[in-house]
């Protein structure tokens, strides 16, 4: 076996064992060595895509932590939900939100080789609400000087909307895979089964909180309040009678019959 590949499979073995979650859904990820153009990681939600010097360079707690932050870009649907942000500052906010969560929960090791992007005072914030406390940064400096402020991207994020080719993936220009909405939305389908089934296999208490309302959201969904209060109402009004004028010349018989 390739030794790269080996400490890959390694990292998520020990993913397995301690956070069962994450390694249910890192050992669904096909290993793809993209070494001619991706400088660390990389993921399109069905595979793990990575630098073999880039792989070299990491313990295996640390492979730990790669491969939990590229599940959660893919959990939180990241790469669908950047709309018309600008693209490169909301790659800077997500992995501020994803390497907080890492880090709080005690994924892995925390990777040292880059400066990735980190900041507790984000601690609890959706990318969303950091991309606007970083927009407006940006409003008051240059944005090339404040993206070198930030951090370094621990992995590459591939653009969802494009490609055509098999499998609605197609070579840009720079050798990265780019995705088709089709199969994006194909996949988003099969991360979601994913992370149900990886939340089951790991059991109680395995899996993070705020994925496990994620999940809870997605099999148990909300119910308006007003739906309710009609459900109920209809279920003990009675609808066994009628307001037909009885036919008073039936009474003395003693049956009320309509008129």
């Amino acid at each position: 076996m390739d030794p790269i590949v080996e400490k890959l499979t390694t990292a998520r073995v020990g993913l397995l064992l301690k956070e069962p979650f994450f390694g249910n859904m890192a050992t669904r990820m096909r290993l793809l060595d993209a070494s001619d153009w991706c400088p660390t990681a990389a993921t399109n939600g069905r595979d793990f895509m990575y630098n073999k010097k880039f792989i070299e360079k990491l313990s295996i707690k640390k492979l730990e932590f790669l491969f939990a932050h590229e599940i959660c870009h893919c959990i939180f649907d990241h790469f669908g939900r950047v709309g018309s942000r600008d693209r490169q500052l909301s790659n800077i906010a997500q992995d501020f939100a994803v390497n907080q969560i890492l880090i709080d929960e005690r994924i892995g090791e925390k990777i040292t080789e880059v400066k990735i992007c980190y900041d507790p005072k984000y601690r609890g914030m959706a990318w969303e609400e950091i991309y606007d406390d970083l927009y407006a940064k940006a409003e008051k400096i240059p944005m090339d000087q404040l993206l070198k402020q930030l951090g370094d991207l621990l992995d590459e994020h591939i653009k969802e909307g494009d490609g055509g080719g098999k499998d609605g993936k197609e070579d840009q220009k720079d050798g990265r895979p780019s995705i088709s909405k089709e199969d994006a939305q194909r996949i988003k389908d099969e991360i979601k089964e994913a992370m149900i089934q990886s939340a089951a296999a790991a059991g109680a208490g395995k899996t993070p909180a705020g994925i496990m309302r994620m999940i809870k959201d997605m099999t148990e969904p909300k119910i308006s309040w007003r739906e309710l209060v009609r459900q109920e109402i209809q279920s003990i009004i009675r609808n066994d009678y009628s307001f037909t004028r009885p036919n008073r010349k039936s009474m003395h018989s003693g049956a009320v019959l309509p008129a």
